[in-house]
């Protein structure tokens, strides 16, 4: 008999854990688990620009509204996707924050639970072949980031997934919640099994600029400050004292995609109907550790916040005042110029103001399924920075010891 074939399909292929799941499975868990690797996306992702492997099994397909109807989203997938019968194993990784940095969060709510309700109901409906569902969520699911009502939110970490859903109405704007009560709705009587995975704060980078990030334009902003005040300058923390000092668990967008198809892959009984939460380390990195690692990649001194410190510093705004440099630094150096986004500094300096709480999560449940894979301190940000490079980006460091 012949092995059965393993069909990849990946909501959201353009975003920092949708690229990583695209490109990592076409190899891992092993170089021929998958047959097809189908990426989906909103806005177009063609491939030649994409920074994915030039890989025949690899499939990219733009132009997936979520936010439409059920039938408008099988409509779409049916005439993009040939064969969507031999998929296996969906990760549904598409978010939308079209309503963010506003004061309608309970519309983001809703938008999102909307789009992965389409996404569960069109696979199940599709997908005659499918095994298993992975739904990436995050640690807003224990509270951390539900801004408005802090006062009311009690976290003890290491959070665990054990932990009891943050009550109504507190938590009436987590929309994970959604999600998965829509995903355990869809399962009954079905063959398939799903699970939910919870990263935390995610170090990562994708080739197309997106709001959702904070690496590259600490980077970009690092690598400019060396360059206008040369090596050995010291840096300041841009956020205030409490974020400097609160502990959490960074998960790089590689870790959480290997745990994720191991998960699928290696582990799915025990997986099955489960949360699990994911990161490089379960050792705590605090940005007490992670700011002078990141400042000495580029030769420069990290100096931390001090306790006087309430707010972001505005390093957009300095960022904004050495454009020139920036340029004349490209030109020497033969960098690609990237645009910083304002959506992309809105989502940095928040990032950097309001997650001021400890955090940490426990690893224990995914370790006791056997991923075990880890990252040590700040390494996740030094492979960020060496894609940069290898993008020409920043320079690399051979280049600022010239």
């Amino acid at each position: 008999m012949a092995e059965s074939k393993n069909v990849a399909l990946v909501f959201g292929a353009s975003g920092i854990s949708g690229w990583a799941v695209t490109k990592c499975a076409l190899s891992y868990p092993t170089p021929t688990t998958f047959d097809r690797v189908i990426g989906l996306t909103n806005k177009p992702l063609p491939l030649a620009e994409s920074g994915l492997p030039q890989d025949p099994r690899l499939e990219l397909h733009s132009g997936l509204n979520l936010r439409g109807t059920l039938d408008e989203v099988l409509s779409q997938l049916q005439e993009k996707v040939l064969n969507l019968e031999d998929v296996t194993h969906v990760y549904y990784l598409a978010y939308s924050n079209a309503t963010a940095y506003s004061m309608d969060v309970m519309a983001i709510r809703d938008i999102n639970v909307g789009m992965t309700y389409n996404a569960v109901h069109a696979v199940d409906r599709l997908c005659k072949n499918l095994k298993f569902f992975v739904l990436q969520t995050g640690t807003n699911n224990y509270g951390v980031a539900v801004f408005r009502f802090q006062e009311h939110i009690e976290i003890n970490p290491p959070l665990r997934e054990d932990n009891p859903r943050i009550p109504s109405p507190w938590g009436d704007e987590i929309f994970y919640y959604g999600q998965v009560d829509l995903i355990k709705e869809a399962n009954k009587g079905k063959s398939w099994k799903w699970c939910e995975v919870r990263p935390d704060q995610i170090v990562g980078h994708v080739p197309i600029p997106t709001s959702m990030t904070y690496v590259e334009p600490l980077a970009l902003y690092l690598m400019l400050y060396r360059y206008v005040n040369g090596a050995g300058a010291t840096v300041v923390f841009p956020g205030p004292y409490t974020n400097y000092i609160h502990t959490y668990t960074p998960s790089s967008q590689d870790i959480i995609a290997r745990s994720e198809l191991y998960l699928s892959i290696e582990a799915p009984d025990q997986a099955h109907g489960e949360a699990f939460n994911t990161a490089d380390s379960a050792t705590p990195a605090p940005w007490t550790l992670v700011w002078p690692k990141m400042c000495a990649y580029f030769g420069l001194r990290g100096e931390g916040a001090s306790p006087e410190d309430k707010g972001w510093k505005g390093i957009d705004k300095w960022w904004i005042t050495h454009q020139s440099e920036y340029r004349k630094m490209c030109e020497e150096y033969g960098l690609r110029p990237r645009e910083i986004l304002e959506a992309t500094w809105i989502f940095l300096a928040a990032g950097f103001s309001f997650l001021g709480r400890n955090r940490e999560m426990s690893l224990d449940k995914i370790r006791r399924v056997g991923f075990t894979e880890e990252y040590a301190v700040a390494e996740g940000y030094s492979r960020v920075f060496e894609r940069l490079v290898r993008e020409s980006i920043i320079p690399s460091q051979e280049v600022w010891a010239t």
